[in-house]
């Protein structure tokens, strides 16, 4: 055989098969049918590997396409923030939101349950604040939040509280709706809201669950100038804008109800003895305004470098029925926490907020009270040092923490004044449940101008509470 032959056939796998195929067709002709098959199966798997190497260059064209989409969507973040259950079990923040809010179960269609309770006892009764002596079961909070979609959310909370009247004690339960509204987000910076609402006037109103608060009894402030907890029937807007990576500006806005104090007849909603409690008993009722006028609440802040949150906000809008006076409140308030090392996390807070009455003739022989203000300052030092970690079952979770606590409050509700100092200590096994133990020490209490009868308060005493989530 020539050498270029041999060649051919050895280096060309082909025609070696050609040929090893000439000599078996003459030397067995009887298999002819059989290599047609083998042919035919041979075709079918060729054309099979071809239609799969389509199919993967269709897959791979559809993999590039998406991830184009999601490069293109990383300049517009479209989630909702935060997300319902915390990811961190540290101790609950300075400011906490209506959706940062711990659940217990999560049901169908993304609904979320959960809530807070809080029992307490005090050594001394005080009819104005409401506070009875003794143990009570203050109140007990249901939580209900539903995804509805990826940009449509649904939050309430149903309030179950008790009753005190003067002296009575009363088993009687007040059931509220404090709070249900419908959240649309159409981007992070720009949310739409309707329905019940927490109106964002100063920073305890939306932010007074037991759990978090350092002390049992919400600041004076709190209570008498801005009527906490205080939730209008309205609509409006809210949204978080990140300016840059450590300065974040929040804010809310809603047009809402408003206040109703001063009726037609002249009659008011409060009783002449008890103008202190003119904003406390001039909340508005969800279910429909009683005057033309619709008013406006919001607040705007600024967070700085995730520590420090500065905010102010407005309520302004009439408080009559006839529409003639308005009232006007504004807040000032700030939150800041600093940790400086894993043992030790320093807080420092506070709120002033002023509310003025607009008085027409008609509303000044009625009985309608002058100027509201008052403010208060709280500092918090919490600690875990490494000997109490030893120490099993109390401080063997993340959120464990022993927190010394000191407030300082002042009011002046027309002349009317209160003053008192609040130095305490809480302790949390976990971040979401609390023992809270203080003493109320108060320097002025209000409720003595010129009411026969209440020259001889006893309102200083021991102040111990239990809150926790569920």
């Amino acid at each position: 055989m020539p050498r270029s032959f041999r060649r051919l056939i050895f280096r060309s796998p082909s025609a070696l098969t050609v040929c090893l195929g000439i000599v078996f067709q003459l030397l067995c002709p009887g298999v002819t049918s059989a290599q047609d098959g083998v042919r035919e199966t041979e075709s079918d798997i060729r054309e099979l590997e071809r239609q799969l190497r389509s199919l993967q260059e269709q897959l791979d064209e559809v993999a590039r396409r998406q991830g184009d989409q999601a490069d293109s969507q990383e300049d517009v973040d479209f989630e909702l923030s935060p997300t319902w259950n915390r990811e961190s079990r540290a101790v609950p923040g300075a400011l906490r939101g209506v959706y940062d809010k711990p659940f217990f179960a999560s049901l169908w269609r993304r609904a979320h349950v959960g809530g807070y309770t809080e029992v307490e006892f005090h050594d001394f009764e005080d009819g104005i604040l409401g506070v009875p002596e003794g143990f009570r079961m203050h109140r007990t909070n249901l939580f209900f939040f539903s995804e509805l979609s990826d940009r449509v959310r649904f939050g309430s909370e149903i309030e179950f509280e008790t009753e005190f009247e003067g002296h009575e004690n009363s088993d009687d339960i007040e059931v509220k709706l404090e709070m249900a509204f419908v959240d649309w987000a159409l981007f992070e910076e720009f949310k739409l809201r309707g329905g019940a609402i927490l109106s964002p006037l100063g920073r305890v109103n939306v932010n007074h669950d037991g759990p978090v608060r350092e002390l049992t009894e919400r600041p004076l402030v709190s209570t008498f100038v801005i009527p906490t907890t205080l939730t209008e029937a309205g609509a409006g807007a809210h949204g978080t804008i990140a300016a840059t990576e450590w300065l974040d500006f929040n804010y809310e806005a809603y047009a809402v109800n408003g206040f109703n104090i001063l009726k037609e007849d002249g009659s008011t909603t409060f009783a002449v003895t008890d103008r202190e409690q003119a904003l406390r008993e001039g909340r508005s009722s969800i279910g429909g305004d009683v005057n033309s006028g619709i008013a406006s609440t919001g607040r705007f802040a600024a967070e700085l470098f995730s520590s420090l949150d500065l905010g102010a906000s407005w309520h302004h809008g009439t408080y009559d029925e006839k529409s003639d006076n308005f009232l006007t409140i504004v807040a000032g308030d700030f939150s800041f926490a600093q940790q400086c090392c894993d043992a030790v996390e320093f807080g420092l807070e506070g709120e002033i907020a002023e509310a003025n009455f607009e008085r027409d003739a008609f509303a000044k022989t009625s009985g309608i009270p002058g100027d509201f203000w008052g403010y208060y300052l709280q500092g918090s030092v919490g600690i875990l040092p490494d000997p109490l970690r030893a120490i099993p079952y109390l401080f063997d979770d993340d959120g464990s923490r022993l927190t010394f606590v000191l407030r300082f409050e002042y009011v002046d509700l027309d002349g009317d004044r209160g003053e008192v100092i609040e130095p305490g200590i809480n302790f949390r096994p976990i971040a979401d449940t609390v023992f809270k133990f203080s003493y109320r020490l108060t320097q002025k209490s209000i409720g003595l101008r010129d009411i026969p009868g209440r020259e001889n308060f006893d309102d200083d005493g021991f102040v111990f509470s239990l809150a926790s989530y569920f």
